[in-house]
């Protein structure tokens, strides 16, 4: 994957340094230039992702990493993950660190699976994807976790396009057909344009006032469905992009699947992933 390496090496490097700020004090007991071998073991099935991020990790601390599994391979209990050689004092400085991130990301890429899961046995062409709501410093690895799970990653940041949410159109007084055309004044040809919309009558105004995607926001299956065939009633669904999102989990997106939007977000995947996968690091 083409993440930036040099934004993930300086985001390593941040982790480690909250970690151990000046000495591992507890290591003092072990000879400076001890040497040994190790092992990450999977303790619970589930698919694993962050090896790409480990690979980084260890190239800082001078370690040597034989990986035997892959990115968004999916693992069992007892798998090696890989294994590693180098200095203890090194070893034992990245451990936590290592292992928290692809403990986290790899619950984040086996979340995702199930949601995909859940789609294709449903037989709908609906993409599942994760949002903006990530944790302050973490959202690259959560993002790369997210996308090894099939899931689309939606939007990075602010500045990748423009969406138009409720705080907007109060502004603007509920008035979506002002807003919308006030943005596209503003709007460089570059942007796609996607508003959040919480009645059904809205989605209509903002597909013939040029929205490129229309969220429908906490919308029950029933609501969805009627927006849905409101646009098709109005010959204009196949002009712009459906995205439903708002309280949707594993339980529930069945429901949501039946008018079949083009997308679904959730920030279940980044916030509260479902499946959780453990691992460990043991000494040989």
């Amino acid at each position: 994957m083409n993440y930036n390496k040099i934004v993930i090496e300086q985001k390593l490097k941040d982790f480690l340094q909250e970690d151990c700020m000046y000495f591992d004090v507890s290591s003092k007991v072990i000879p400076e230039n001890a040497q040994t071998s190790a092992k990450i073991i999977a303790k619970s099935t589930g698919y694993v992702s962050g090896l790409e991020i480990l690979k980084i990790l260890f190239k800082i601390l001078n370690l040597s990493a034989n990986f035997l599994k892959e990115d968004g391979e999916e693992v069992s209990e007892g798998d090696i993950i890989l294994e590693l050689k180098g200095n203890i004092r090194d070893i034992l400085l990245g451990e936590r660190t290592g292992l928290n991130l692809i403990t986290h990301m790899s619950a984040i890429t086996s979340t995702a699976r199930k949601f995909v899961k859940l789609i294709k046995d449903s037989g709908k062409n609906v993409k599942i994807a994760c949002t903006r709501k990530t944790i302050p410093g973490m959202r690259i690895f959560e993002k790369m976790a997210a996308e090894l799970g099939q899931a689309d990653v939606h939007r990075f940041g602010l500045d990748d396009m423009i969406l138009l949410k409720d705080s907007h159109l109060r502004y603007y007084k509920g008035d979506v057909g002002k807003l919308l055309k006030d943005m596209k004044k503003k709007a460089s040809f570059t942007k796609k344009i996607e508003i959040e919309v919480e009645k059904v009558e809205d989605a209509l105004i903002a597909a013939k006032n040029g929205a490129d995607i229309i969220m429908l926001d906490n919308f029950s299956p029933d609501m969805v469905e009627d927006a849905i065939n409101l646009l098709k009633n109005n010959n204009i669904r196949d002009k712009v992009i459906i995205e439903v999102s708002g309280g949707i989990n594993p339980e529930n997106i069945v429901d949501y699947l039946l008018s079949e939007p083009d997308l679904i977000s959730s920030g279940v995947l980044t916030q509260f992933p479902s499946e959780q996968v453990d691992f460990s690091l043991r000494f040989d």
